[in-house]
């Protein structure tokens, strides 16, 4: 089992997203860590390539580039693999995680979350690009949006609930949120965003399972083969289970 990402490698690969050859144009690691967290709760497993395709290209059109530094992308995909593999851990075993958040206390940013969206209450300000980056990913696949369940847009809205409201429907349901699960502190709302987390990995698992032996061309994963939603697990580890 590889171990999750330090907070030096977490630095390093800041900036190394930082430093993306162009044309790439990159997620920031905050909100990478936000997008990987809404790609490992879809009801469809998504393909290692396809999520990391999307995480270091937000365009969706310029990858892969025509010129790639190998060494780069190596040392990119082997950090953010680790840390997608430890949030499967987080949410499917441990139960709990550590979210990658903005230092609000950061007074000399001039980028900060609490200076770019002075609407945001002050609980929801580190999370703000964290749910950035989530909200990217539900909508880069697109079935968790699309999922029938209500208690899958309910999680989503305990995530979503951090970003600033874009119109009056918005609104109304952040007030709700906060009538029926009010949050006073960085802390609650920081747990209350992996707890919904948890809730949506519960939620889609069935929706995982039922297509868990479909790869590309419909060749069917053996127990041993490495499980397709890109854990690092074996398929009989992970979601070949039961």
């Amino acid at each position: 089992m590889k171990a999750d990402l330090n907070n030096a490698e977490l630095d390093e690969l800041d900036a190394l997203l930082q430093q993306a050859p162009e044309p790439l144009d990159p997620l920031d690691v905050v909100s990478l860590d936000g997008y990987l967290c809404a790609v490992a709760v879809q009801p469809r497993i998504v393909a290692p390539a396809d999520w990391l395709a999307r995480a270091l290209d937000t365009d969706g059109t310029r990858w892969p580039p025509a010129e790639m530094d190998d060494a780069w992308l190596g040392r990119v995909r082997g950090l953010i693999q680790r840390r997608f593999e430890a949030l499967i851990r987080g949410l499917s075993e441990e139960r709990i995680f550590d979210p990658v958040v903005s230092d609000t206390a950061a007074s000399d940013s001039q980028d900060s979350a609490a200076d770019a969206e002075p609407d945001v209450p002050p609980h929801s300000r580190a999370l703000v690009y964290w749910a950035s980056g989530f909200l990217y990913g539900a909508q880069v696949f697109e079935s968790l949006i699309d999922h029938p369940d209500d208690a899958v847009h309910l999680a989503m809205s305990r995530i979503l609930r951090h970003l600033p409201p874009e119109n009056d429907e918005d609104r109304a349901l952040v007030a709700e949120l906060d009538r029926q699960q009010p949050l006073h502190s960085e802390s609650e709302a920081i747990e209350d965003a992996v707890e919904a987390a948890v809730t949506l990995w519960d939620l889609t698992a069935q929706d995982r399972l039922t297509v868990r032996t479909v790869q590309r061309e419909g060749a069917k994963v053996g127990r041993n083969d490495p499980c397709p939603c890109g854990s690092g697990k074996k398929f009989k580890q992970c979601h070949g289970k039961g």
